[in-house]
């Protein structure tokens, strides 16, 4: 469907030629956005976003290259997270990325020259494609998301030991890490390393379970659907918050407290019915409650460019409707189930 952007974006030598496979993304959505086709359709636009990510990553390489700018790491990896890395990413998605390098410590200061200058080139790069920045600042120009591998093990052990609110919602925006042009050995690592240490932690893993219970999901006791009262967005629902984070924070804390290693949503609810950890008939339903909720919010997605996750309750159709409070009733009861899961660590 999506095979022709991701052609011209190999060969792309400008910011004009990434613009347009960006804007070229939306008029292909268009066309092919269904219900039953979503998981391949899902597929295919984290193709093109992943083609756009990598011909960046490696324009802005070469240019740090060629302006001989600070020392070249001997090993590094520019790394995704948020809805990209988790593979599931609208068509107007922000940015949500980091670096971790490799050096002798000599070199040290010469590499992070290096890394600093790439990011920033590649990070402007990226906005004037036509991906926002990041609102809470998870990028390659945030120092907290650009480091050495030894930097990165002592900020890690940092939120490991801290445990405060800031430190768990950091602990889970790492969670989604997933290499993307580089040495992925370094992300993979990186990964692997947190969910091992969080598991080998009972106290900070109950706690993160806690996180979990939040946000509410928007839906009453009867099955009405809580929309936005006031302000601009009035009438309005919050897609990412009507169930879909709660899902997919779940889903990830589980992954975690069984030690599944995988990194995007579906393959860690895939793992999770696989492994016994999520009953069969609850993992029929998140798998299409996560099917319902991206195809939504990328339906909505191709009708403005700002990124709004807030759609009127009242534009969508009497089946969308029925669907979503599906998706909403089964995000509840995942919750439900993380909290009786947390309630048994106590015990």
């Amino acid at each position: 469907m999506l095979a022709a952007v991701t052609d011209r974006l190999k060969t792309a030598e400008s910011v004009t030629d990434l613009r347009f496979c960006h804007d070229e993304l939306v008029r292909e959505l268009r066309r092919w956005l269904a219900l039953e086709h979503i998981e391949q359709l899902a597929e295919e636009v984290v193709g093109v976003h992943e083609a756009v990510f990598r011909r960046v990553f490696f324009l802005a390489e070469q240019e740090t290259v060629k302006g001989a700018v600070g020392i070249r790491p001997s090993a590094w990896c520019w790394y995704v997270m948020g809805s990209i890395g988790r593979r599931e990413p609208t068509v107007w998605t922000d940015q949500d990325h980091g670096i971790l390098f490799t050096c002798v410590r000599e070199e040290e200061k010469g590499c992070y020259e290096f890394i600093r200058h790439m990011a920033a080139i590649g990070t402007k790069m990226l906005y004037e494609i036509g991906y926002p920045y990041c609102s809470g600042y998870v990028m390659a120009t945030n120092k907290r998301w650009a480091q050495s591998m030894s930097d990165w093990e002592r900020q890690l052990s940092s939120y490991l030991d801290g445990g405060w609110p800031n430190d768990l919602r950091f602990l889970y925006i790492a969670m989604d890490m997933r290499p993307l042009y580089g040495d992925v050995e370094l992300a993979d690592a990186g990964r692997r390393a947190l969910f091992a240490e969080v598991a080998d932690r009972p106290l900070l893993l109950a706690r993160m379970g806690e996180h979990v219970q939040f946000p509410r999901v928007p839906l009453g006791w009867f099955g009405n659907v809580q929309t936005e009262r006031w302000g601009p967005h009035s009438g309005a629902i919050h897609m990412k918050q009507s169930g879909y984070v709660q899902i997919a924070n779940a889903l990830k804390w589980l992954a975690c407290l069984t030690r599944v290693p995988a990194v995007t949503t579906l393959e860690r609810q895939r793992m999770l019915a696989e492994s016994g950890a999520l009953p069969s008939a609850l993992s029929i339903d998140v798998q299409e409650a996560l099917a319902v909720y991206y195809y939504i919010r990328l339906k909505y997605s191709t009708e403005v460019e700002d990124g709004r996750e807030y759609v009127l309750w009242q534009t969508l159709n009497r089946a969308e409707q029925k669907q979503l409070k599906q998706a909403m009733r089964t995000a509840k009861r995942l919750q439900r189930f993380v909290a009786r899961r947390v309630v048994g660590m106590y015990e």
